[in-house]
């Protein structure tokens, strides 16, 4: 199966990878595989439907999306055949009743509320209200996703914004920008899909700030692909030393962005030397339910000790806020460790009680992070 949150290389992927990717298990893929082929089937040999070159370029499109659906968001068939059938349904080429019939009622119910969406007069006011109110149904999550999945492609002195699901739009670069720090930027940290709003928070301050992106970019000293691959292999370090030891749990790894770094510099007012979590592995505890919370710090505190053998902790970094959570309810151990081989690397620890509470609660990321 396809990890999640891992660097795609889109132009590279098939309809077979996309399957993989969306299958429960490798027994399913064939069938996905069959449902996939039929969705795209339909799109590329619609009556009505523009030459095939268009076609074409459009499929690939609607495969990138769905890719992204599958893989950052773990959204089911349904959901993905929708993302592919989009185009089609909203151009009127075939009915609600067709694509039940074929796909089933979900996917039909996705289209139709996404329909309802794209054809909905927001005032930007209540798109930005929007983004405290996380009781929003799943459809029309998805119908606002692909939405966001738009192509940024600067040309000339303007910028324009366009879709596999919507007409050629063209911005300006200032209302482009705008936008991207209002709206997109936030909205897709706030539906967790990191990867795009990692990009499109650096495209920002690329055309914002572009002598502090450079600067920033020159200092990193790597591409984001080489720090990626060489976070891989610190995660690998860790996930074997602490499942060596039988703990269940997940790991989660990312490299901060160029954006992000910008950002802390600016919040902290402190230079970038003074930023040390420029990769960072989460170390999520599982299967603690039932565990008084005396016994889930126990757990964090065993990993730390684990982690203390392998690397050597910077005792002059270190948040310990499972002892004293801050005031949002944040509970997670964060420590600094010099790793000799690979440079710094953060850790955080915490629980799933606590991590839900670092995304979902008072203390979400999101909250603070791109309001500003």
């Amino acid at each position: 199966m396809i990890k999640r949150n891992e660097i795609l290389h889109l132009n590279n992927w098939n309809l077979h990878q996309l399957a993989r990717a969306v299958s429960k298990n490798s027994n399913d893929v064939k069938e996905v595989s069959l449902a996939l082929q039929q969705a795209c089937s339909w799109l590329t040999s619609a009556e009505g439907a523009q030459d095939s070159k268009i076609c074409q370029h459009l499929l690939r499109e609607c495969i990138r999306v769905a890719i992204i659906a599958a893989t950052e968001l773990s959204l089911n068939l349904a959901a993905v055949v929708a993302v592919i059938l989009a185009p089609l349904f909203l151009k009127g080429l075939v009915r609600k009743k067709a694509i039940q019939n074929c796909f089933g009622l979900e996917t039909a119910a996705i289209l139709v509320e996404l329909r309802s969406v794209y054809h909905g007069k927001f005032r930007p006011s209540t798109i930005l209200n929007g983004l405290n109110h996380p009781e929003i149904t799943l459809p029309r999550i998805v119908a606002i996703l692909l939405q966001i999945a738009d192509i940024i492609r600067l040309n000339g002195s303007g910028v324009f914004l366009g879709s596999v699901h919507t007409p050629l739009i063209y911005y300006s670069g200032t209302k482009l920008l705008l936008d991207l720090k209002r709206l997109y930027i936030p909205l897709s940290h706030r539906m967790r899909l990191y990867n795009i709003q990692a990009k499109l928070a650096d495209f920002w301050l690329k055309y914002t700030y572009t002598l502090s992106y450079y600067s920033i970019r020159a200092k990193l000293g790597m591409t984001k692909l080489q720090r990626q691959q060489k976070l891989n292999l610190i995660a690998e370090e860790v996930y074997s030393a602490i499942h060596a030891r039988g703990i269940d749990f997940v790991l989660k790894k990312r490299i901060k962005s160029v954006y992000s770094i910008w950002h802390k510099i600016q919040r902290l007012k402190v230079d970038f030397d003074q930023i040390h979590d420029l990769s960072a592995v989460r170390i999520i505890l599982t299967g603690m339910d039932g565990k008084t919370l005396q016994e889930e710090k126990i757990a964090c505190w065993k990993v730390f000790t684990i982690l203390s053998d392998l690397y050597h902790p910077m005792s002059n970094i270190m948040r310990d806020w499972i002892s004293i959570p801050r005031d949002t309810s944040y509970e997670s151990l964060h420590f600094t460790f010099e790793t000799c081989q690979y440079g710094r690397l953060e850790v955080q620890i915490r629980t799933e009680r606590m991590d839900h509470i670092a995304e979902h609660g008072e203390a979400a990321h999101w909250k603070y992070k791109y309001l500003d």
